[in-house]
């Protein structure tokens, strides 16, 4: 593998092989369609990853809330620059998408979280491991709120006996504490070669603090609204980037999920959850007219709410198109941006 991970990428092109390759019988078996459908996305990203010109985004899971078995994965993302990789969050499945993606682990230079609930921290210990066992370098960065330094310390200190098993049966060195900074208050985030990063407090009672964050590469400048309801703090954020992904919450549809979910044994109550998302969450008329406020190029939809598949991607936009005249894309998984 070069310097910037190109090589890496492509060695994964046996999937686009298997993608286009004929089936061997008539029948295909859900199962059989399912790894098909998964291997015939994991080509499409690795081909507009392959040799790539400039800074790509790659959202791995765009779904909202810890609600496993949607049709979105819980939120996490990844921004690759000249072979160095950057991930955002690490919502339920990050650790098989990033492999999807083709990125190798070892091009992993730093992950960012921006608050603490499960659907944006809950694969971020399983990712360090698995990252290890797959090439990951010990030099890899960790940024959040506090109280990141314990959570990674404790999480390593309960994987120790598998780390040490391997670290024996496969003779590399053991994963031990890596470079955590916490990040008590918003305001610049971190530096290097490829990027700086800054964040911003958003507003999502009760979890404080709460990080929306700004990504400026050399080619493009990316900014993440985090889990907030809309915010004038985002729209400065974010002034004059190239893109802007922030949530979005369709009230109505979440509403009528969530009334199915507790008929069907979910515990809690309608007006306590709707409570919830009314203060913690914007609707995407909102997430239109921040992103309008900002002057951004690309306005993406991500944390969709529901994240099942009930509302249709050209109702996300008609949403957000009622006060945004840029470029709206509705967030899938897996897309390359």
């Amino acid at each position: 593998m070069n310097h910037n991970g190109t090589k890496g990428v492509s060695r994964r092109g046996l999937l686009a092989t298997l993608a286009a390759a004929p089936a061997l019988g008539a029948v295909a078996t859900p199962q059989a369609a399912r790894a098909e459908d998964f291997a015939v996305t994991a080509a499409r990203v690795q081909a507009a990853l392959k040799d790539a010109k400039g800074t790509k985004l790659v959202l791995l899971g765009t779904g909202a809330g810890p609600i496993p078995g949607q049709a979105r994965r819980m939120t996490s993302n990844v921004m690759l620059h000249k072979g160095a990789a950057y991930v955002l969050d690490c919502g339920l499945g990050v650790t098989a998408e990033y492999a999807r993606t083709g990125i190798p682990f070892a091009a992993l230079n730093a992950i960012f979280i921006t608050h603490h609930h499960p659907d944006h921290n809950i694969e971020y210990g399983p990712l360090l491991v698995i990252g290890w066992v797959q090439g990951m370098k010990q030099s890899v960065r960790a940024y959040g709120p506090p109280p990141l330094q314990q959570m990674t310390e404790d999480y390593l200190r309960s994987q120790k006996v598998t780390i040490d098993f391997w670290a024996e049966d496969f003779h590399r060195p053991p994963l031990g504490m890596i470079d955590v900074h916490e990040l008590p208050t918003a305001g610049p985030v971190m530096q290097d070669d490829n990027v700086k990063v800054t964040s911003v407090l958003v507003q999502h009672p009760p979890v404080k603090p709460c990080y929306g964050y700004r990504f400026d590469f050399e080619d493009r400048s990316i900014a993440f609204s985090g889990d907030t309801i809309p915010l004038e703090a985002v729209a400065q954020m974010a002034k004059g980037a190239d893109v802007l992904v922030h949530e979005a919450m369709d009230m109505k549809a979440i509403e009528d999920y969530l009334r199915r979910q507790i008929a069907h044994g979910t515990p809690g109550n309608i007006d306590t959850f709707m409570a919830h998302m009314r203060a913690d969450h914007s609707p995407p008329e909102d997430v239109g007219r921040i992103a309008q406020e900002a002057g951004v190029k690309t306005l993406v939809l991500s944390h969709l709410g529901p994240s099942d598949a009930s509302v249709s991607d050209a109702s996300w936009r008609a949403a957000a198109a009622k006060h945004f005249k840029g470029r709206i894309i509705v967030g899938h998984d897996l897309m390359v941006i």
